[in-house]
């Protein structure tokens, strides 16, 4: 019965809608290129490349454990397990569709470093918002040091306005739970049913929600924060980087940046199915086709590129709940 309505939860209409557009997209990709010469470029690959993105994606994982202890430096949760906790919410973000991965950082959290759901809830909020800073700036620099400073694209202009846009969410955010805690108070007194237990609690909830935002020192944590997240995409971009060298592609850093932040873009969408397969191949092509790379050779490093981190994502997950297993023996 279990096994019935796990199956149930997966294969909903949202969930397959997702499912056939990411099929879709593999599809048209693979119609593109010639598949002999993508399986000739993986079979020449450079292994001990493949090993460094690896290496990379375990620093990144690590940088991503340093941040967190710093956003929740008065929880005390030691470093293997925040490692642990978000060697697992990575893997299952890869995994999971529609970004509904990002909640298992909340469920692990609980489980394994006992913080409560809100607290993980405004961790999550506040990292993310940082990574679409960091990502911003990115691209904005790249794309002007690399095209030049006289270059006009849409692109630009959307980077821009997503770092300002994400520059005052973070300074904001709390203002805007507060403003959404009394839109939905609000809402609830107008259709009576604020007396309602459901209605009672998810008030309750906003209101934690809101005293976590509130008691947050962001411009005492600024510093770290914004320096354990530059590692952070540092090590993932070194590692795109790698892994398309590792395909035998002559690429510098600059446009690197640029293309694989189209798939980092892609990714974040609420669009991908399971694993994230096509959508994020989808964008990687098109970021890297911007920096002039040909077709064949864009979409062989996008799919390369996904499969190192998925493969060292699911590794070191294993490796981590084999540990912690241990651990609780």
């Amino acid at each position: 019965m279990e096994q019935k309505q796990r199956t149930g939860t997966l294969l909903t209409p949202r969930n397959m809608i997702f499912f056939v557009i990411a099929v879709t997209l593999i599809v048209l990709l693979v119609s593109q290129i010639d598949i002999a010469k993508t399986l000739e470029a993986f079979s020449k690959s450079r292994p001990e490349l493949l090993l460094l993105a690896c290496l990379l994606y375990f620093a990144s994982n690590f940088f991503k454990a340093l941040r967190f202890i710093v956003i929740m430096k008065d929880i005390h949760v030691g470093l293997f397990n925040m490692f642990s906790i978000v060697s697992f919410h990575n893997f299952f973000n890869q995994v999971m569709p529609a970004r509904t991965g990002e909640l298992t950082l909340i469920y692990y959290l609980k489980k394994i470093g006992n913080v409560k759901a809100t607290k993980g809830l405004h961790s999550l909020i506040v990292v993310r918002i940082f990574d679409m800073i960091i990502v911003s700036l990115f691209f904005v620099i790249s794309f002007i040091l690399y095209f030049g400073i006289r270059q006009s694209s849409v692109l630009l202009y959307v980077g821009v306005a997503m770092a300002i846009i994400s520059v005052v969410a973070l300074f904001n955010i709390k203002w805007m739970v507060i403003l959404f805690s009394r839109l939905f108070s609000g809402v609830a007194s107008l259709t009576f049913l604020q007396n309602r237990k459901l209605v009672v609690k998810i008030l309750a909830k906003i209101g934690q929600i809101e005293q976590e935002f509130s008691q947050f020192d962001t411009k005492g944590n600024l510093p770290m924060i914004t320096v354990t997240s530059l590692l952070v995409w540092i090590a993932l971009y070194t590692l795109s980087f790698v892994v398309i060298r590792a395909f035998n592609i002559d690429i510098l850093y600059l446009p690197a940046i640029i293309g694989a932040t189209g798939g980092i873009l892609t990714n974040v969408l609420p669009i991908n199915s399971f694993g994230s397969f096509g959508t994020l191949e989808a964008g990687w092509t098109g970021g890297f086709l911007l920096v002039g790379m040909t077709l064949q050779d864009a979409v062989t490093t996008g799919f390369g590129n996904h499969l190192v981190m998925f493969t060292a994502g699911a590794f070191i997950a294993l490796l981590c709940a084999a540990v912690q297993k241990l651990k609780r023996r």
